[in-house]
């Protein structure tokens, strides 16, 4: 297995919620085919519905890390995260890209109608020296853009933002979301910290209120299928917040970043290697077009806290 492929972004408006991506940070737009009844079924989308309009957003540096844009037509819709405060919980957070340049790429999402949690900070925590602002877009996606100041683990070839390389989920209980995503999947955790008495980076980089900030306890981790930094999935636990649960509206058809997509040698395999670790399946093993590859097995599951992970079968993608 590897890392992210794509992210699947549900949306009221596909021109609207690509414009930013296209005119600052140099995705491209694909126009895709409706996708046929196999997605369906693997969504459980109402009858009602009348059809599915989708385009696929490119980074610069090819196919993976694109995030997949849909629209569903004629059904009644609500925001997943409609409050989009950091400490409430369930679904998927937000996807974090890396930029060159954070506070002139934020100025120009901020001409097309952008805000943010906070104003771009610079900070470092641990092994992590960089500027960073989340930003908030329409349809419920928020953008982590971040500028690191040290060399990266890897190779990125963009010029004002990279491919998606991470996403964050807020969840209730860091321990049994661990256990789902390295006992269950089978992941490993390159990064597990507590951050206690210590002022959020920045003091405003979530939008914590001081000076609760100050004291907020928080649990961070990072966990990805081979363990590295490239294609992973943040974790962060903010103790003691009790906010709003969302976990009940991550799917489809909602509004929002709706899921994450993986590759598998096999989907069969991994399915059953799920189920004998005794977690519950989502979607069981089934033929899904996930254009523009050919048909191919997919399965899919949810997190303890609400996040929909699909995996799809494709040995290409394997790295």
């Amino acid at each position: 297995m590897a890392g992210i492929q794509e992210v699947v972004w549900s949306t009221f408006d596909i021109d609207r919620a690509c414009a930013a991506m296209i005119e600052v940070g140099g995705y491209r737009r694909v126009d895709l085919p409706d996708p046929g009844p196999g997605q369906w079924h693997t969504w459980n989308i109402p009858a009602h519905c009348t059809r599915i309009e989708q385009a696929l957003l490119l980074p610069a540096e090819g196919t993976r890390g694109a995030i997949r844009v849909v629209r569903f037509h004629g059904v009644e819709q609500q925001l997943i995260r409609p409050s989009q405060r950091p400490w409430d919980t369930g679904g998927i957070f937000d996807v974090d890209i890396f930029s060159r340049d954070v506070r002139s790429v934020y100025a120009r999402l901020q001409r097309l109608g952008w805000s943010a949690f906070g104003e771009p900070v610079d900070y470092t925590m641990g092994e992590f020296d960089v500027t960073q602002v989340v930003a908030t877009g329409p349809d419920g996606i928020v953008l982590a853009l971040i500028e690191p100041h040290k060399p990266l683990d890897f190779e990125l070839q963009f010029t004002a933002m990279s491919r998606v390389f991470n996403s964050t989920q807020i969840v209730r209980d860091m321990d049994a979301t661990l256990d789902f995503y390295c006992g269950t999947l089978g992941w490993k955790a390159l990064v597990d910290l507590t951050v206690d008495n210590a002022i959020e980076p920045g003091a405003d980089v979530l939008g914590m209120p001081m000076p609760f900030a100050a004291t907020a306890k928080r649990r961070v981790a990072i966990v990805h299928p081979q363990g590295i930094n490239d294609g992973s999935v943040e974790l962060i636990q903010i103790c003691d917040w009790h906010g709003k649960d969302y976990a009940p509206r991550a799917i489809a058809p909602n509004i929002g970043l709706l899921s994450l997509r993986f590759p598998v040698t096999s989907v069969a395999t991994f399915a059953a290697d799920i189920e004998s670790r005794g977690g519950a399946l989502h979607t069981r093993p089934s033929l899904c077009h996930l254009a523009p590859a050919t048909p191919a097995p997919y399965c899919a599951i949810r997190s303890p806290d609400g996040a929909l992970l699909e995996f799809y079968e494709d040995e290409t993608k394997i790295s």
